[in-house]
């Protein structure tokens, strides 16, 4: 079943549809005369097609002028140096400058992962299409192009966006130790005042939503509309007066962070609690402050000053730095995503090997009644499903997209035909001989003659045959498969013993019989007794020249009992018969040539 869905999984690689790069993929030049090819070529079709076709014709030109003028519009992007700063007025207004571009930045990367999906969506969709000159396809493929062309534009931005916020923070930081700050005695004041403002709006907003609670019991509705149009526009106050507040704050800690005091962190506290009680964003402020306090006043004064917040701190710088790319593959791959990896795997690998090991050797009630066989079956199937999970979860781990392994299964479909044969071959012969059961771990086999063995493990290449002569044989699987194979114990492991031997002629033949079957009764060969139909019998089965030769038929077991015992041997046997007729004064004859001497 696996291989058939291993093949229609090719199949289905090999007539879906490709992405058309050659949309998105050259010169600006190349990419617009291609657009108004492809517009002129519409405008053409146009005249024969249907009405449906026509909006499918209209929605590419749309597309394709789309598409023109993107990669003619000025796609440079720059942002203004940062002057050196001053004094403290300029200082807040760059401040305030840093957040709008930080949120700017900000919907500049949620704007990029939004396209990165619907670029996921249109992948998965051309992937599902077999027409390559569809509509539908050209329509997905136009888009996609758009897509791409937009994100690339957009990592080119964020790019910048990283790098100016990177030289705007240094900017600030550097512009601490010339900064001209004068004491403003006011201010204390001013904060009052405006704090003041900002609790009574406060008791404002509390009435007004009060009355808009009884307003809509009431089901009075000018009631309702004048209250709400109230309190939106004492929203849009309470959020001018909370970042008076907040900036007039970040006036009064400057100059203690300025001259490294400890008060600033009396302030930052202060402001930071003040931000959260107002339930306002303002999260890349504290960042760009705590950033400030740990450059210029250095991370052990930080620490000392204030140990929970800066241990928090000190927990996200750590945990952004051990997430920042070191490997540049896809989006980039961080030491904790190879950590995550390399744990996933050794956790995993841990647990197969301990599930193939407590499967193989189990002695637990539910298990030991079992064949070997089929408990190797069972570790075997179990390791390497456990692995197959363990390798999805570890790629998931580091952030590789799955779906990109599609493009390694066609590198492995084009190295099968021109390297890999043997080695499928030998994969899907041992998937066979698991589930077929043909040959199991225990049979006895004979692959040639005088190779014979038992069979001590079936793994997915190879197998394993250890000889009587304790010697172990690696196999091909696929060589158990294509060649003849003799299996002494494939529905039983029970067979007959042929024991041969000879008496003399002149000897009783039914009391050579009757000895031979009553020793083997009293001796302490290991044999079937139990059975009537394997009862051990002694036959006549010819007459020599010099012996009348008998048979001893005995049923014995190939494969040891659960305490290691196994059957006696030919040689067993003979030793017991010959015994047993040097006993009895039984003549063993052997050749013999008697000259007769004739006197003339």
């Amino acid at each position: 079943m696996r291989i058939v869905f291993l093949i229609l999984f090719l199949i289905s690689n090999i007539f879906a549809i490709a992405i058309d790069k050659s949309w998105y993929e050259g010169t600006n030049e190349n990419l617009d005369k291609l657009y108004q090819d492809q517009i002129k070529k519409i405008d053409s079709l146009k005249t024969t097609a249907s009405q449906e076709e026509k909006e499918q014709l209209d929605y590419q030109n749309l597309l394709l002028k789309k598409l023109s003028n993107f990669i003619k519009q000025d796609n440079q992007f720059t942002l203004k140096d940062v002057v050196q700063i001053e004094n403290l007025d300029d200082y807040i207004k760059k401040i305030k400058d840093y957040l709008k571009i930080e949120s700017d930045f900000t919907n500049k990367k949620d704007e990029y992962e939004e396209t990165s999906k619907k670029i996921e969506i249109l992948e998965e969709q051309i992937s599902k299409l077999t027409e390559k000159d569809a509509y539908p396809t050209i329509n997905s493929q136009l888009l996609y192009a758009f897509y791409i062309l937009k994100n690339k534009q957009n990592k080119t931005i964020i790019e910048e966006y990283i790098k100016y916020q990177k030289n705007f923070k240094k900017k600030l930081l550097d512009s601490l130790n010339s900064l001209k700050i004068v004491t403003n005695e006011d201010l204390a004041i001013k904060l009052s005042k405006i704090e003041t403002n900002y609790n009574q709006i406060l008791k404002e907003e509390k009435r007004l939503l009060l009355a808009l609670d009884k307003a809509q019991i009431s089901e009075n509705e000018s009631k309702i509309n004048s209250l709400e149009n109230d309190i939106n526009q004492l929203k849009n106050e309470k959020s001018k007066v909370i970042d008076n507040i907040i900036y007039t704050k970040i006036e009064e800690l400057l100059p203690s962070l300025k001259n490294k005091k400890s008060q600033y962190f009396d302030f930052s506290k202060n402001l930071q609690e003040f931000i959260q009680s107002s339930n306002e964003d303002y999260s890349s402020l504290i960042e760009l402050l705590k950033y400030l306090s740990r450059e210029h006043l250095g991370v052990t004064k930080t620490t000392f000053a204030d140990t929970k917040e800066s241990f928090i701190d000190m927990i996200k710088y750590t945990w952004q730095e051990i997430n920042n790319p070191v490997i540049p593959i896809g989006e980039g791959i961080s030491i904790f995503a190879i950590t995550k990896f390399l744990l996933i795997f050794i956790i995993g690998f841990s647990i197969a090997t301990f599930y193939k090991r407590k499967i193989s050797n189990a002695t637990t009630h539910y298990l030991k009644t079992t064949s070997i066989a089929t408990r190797t079956m069972l570790a075997n199937l179990g390791y390497y499903f456990l692995v197959a999970i363990t390798f999805i979860f570890g790629l998931n781990a580091i952030g590789i997209d799955l779906s990109s392994l599609t493009i390694l299964v066609g590198a492995l479909s084009v190295g099968i035909g021109f390297g890999l044969q043997n080695i499928v071959s030998n994969f899907i012969s041992g998937i066979i001989l698991i589930f077929e059961k043909s040959i199991q771990v225990g049979h006895i086999i004979e692959i040639e003659a005088g190779l014979r063995g038992k069979v001590t493990q079936i793994n997915m290449r190879s197998s394993v045959i250890t000889t009587f002569d304790n010697i172990d044989i690696i196999i091909p699987n696929s060589t158990l498969i294509q060649n003849n194979v003799i299996n002494l114990t494939f529905s039983d492991d029970i067979r007959r013993l042929n024991v041969p031997f000879g008496v003399a002629y002149g000897s009783n033949i039914e009391e050579v019989i009757k000895i031979i079957l009553k020793s083997l009764q009293n001796s302490s060969l290991m044999y079937i007794r139990s059975s009537p139909e394997k009862m051990a019998k002694v036959r006549m089965t010819g007459m020599n020249a010099s012996s009348i030769d008998f048979e001893l038929l005995v049923w014995i077991s190939e494969n040891p009992d659960e305490n290691g015992v196994g059957s006696s041997n030919m040689s067993d046997f003979l030793i017991f018969i010959y015994n047993t007729l040097q006993e009895h004064k039984i003549e063993i004859p052997f050749p013999q040539m008697d000259v007769h001497l004739r006197r003339n």
